[in-house]
């Protein structure tokens, strides 16, 4: 974000050309092919961060390529990273449920939902199915009476059930509830009730998992910005770390988009 005041008329000395955008439409047009909305993304918060740096002119250079700030770039790598807060996970929250969760969400993150679509931002949460029950709602829920478990026996990832979540779970507003010890499913389009604990700062998504990882005897949160393509920010009670590498996978518990 930036501080933008209007301070005058821009006005050219000589004869110019203007090239307008309408807005919308741009968006409108820009939206349907992921990688050049990706590459946009990308250039846009660059140019923040170097309008941000800049003495104030009337002026501006763009930012070169060779110049990027790469912890802007918003994007998961390769590397094995362990699961933050691995040791300090509540009993009401299984770590085989947590990394599930986690392996769902890198998917949808870097690689969108079914038939190519791009996802819209999302927030998981892994935590006591009894407890939340008085920390929001869901309006519609289509998982409501269903015994639907993101992990089965083994607990390892259930890939039909992965299936299900891409096409079903990630469509409308609200988090996506998962019962921390069995994996259940509980709900989709779910609100928290209370966002007090989210602080004033971020949008409402952003608050809201903020404060909701620290009811229900803590949460495990899992968001997704709308514009990621891989990195997430975790929350757990007061802790908030963000996650761009992979978790160590283990037989049968790899996912992929295909």
């Amino acid at each position: 974000w930036t501080l933008w005041e209007t301070c005058g008329m821009c006005v050219s000395t000589s004869w110019s050309n203007l090239l307008l955008f309408a807005a919308e439409e741009f968006q409108n047009v820009l939206t349907q092919y992921p990688e050049m909305h990706w590459i946009v993304v990308l250039y846009a918060r660059q140019f923040i961060l170097l309008l941000n740096k800049t003495p104030v002119s009337d002026m501006l250079t763009p930012p070169s390529i060779n110049e990027w700030d790469l912890e802007a770039v918003d994007a998961c790598n390769s590397e094995e990273q362990a699961l933050p807060w691995e040791d300090e996970l509540p009993t009401h929250i299984h770590v085989d449920v947590v990394k599930a969760a986690v392996n769902l969400s890198q998917v949808i993150a870097s690689e969108g939902l079914d038939e190519n679509r791009p996802h819209h931002g999302f927030t998981i949460i892994v935590g006591d199915e009894n407890r939340l029950a008085s920390c929001g709602r869901a309006g519609f829920n289509p998982f409501q009476g269903h015994e639907i478990k993101l992990v089965n026996n083994e607990g390892d990832v259930d890939k039909e059930v992965f299936d299900t979540l891409r096409r079903n779970a990630f469509h409308g507003d609200g988090a996506i509830v998962i019962d921390g010890k069995s994996g259940k499913v509980v709900a989709s389009g779910w609100f928290v009730g209370d966002i007090r604990l989210g602080g004033s700062i971020g949008g409402a998504r952003s608050r809201s998992a903020k404060a909701v990882a620290q009811q229900a005897g803590e949460c495990y949160v899992i968001k997704c910005s709308e514009d990621s393509r891989g990195k997430l920010i975790l929350h757990m009670g007061v802790s908030v770390k963000p996650f761009t590498g992979k978790l160590p996978t283990r037989a049968g518990t790899a996912l992929d988009g295909s």
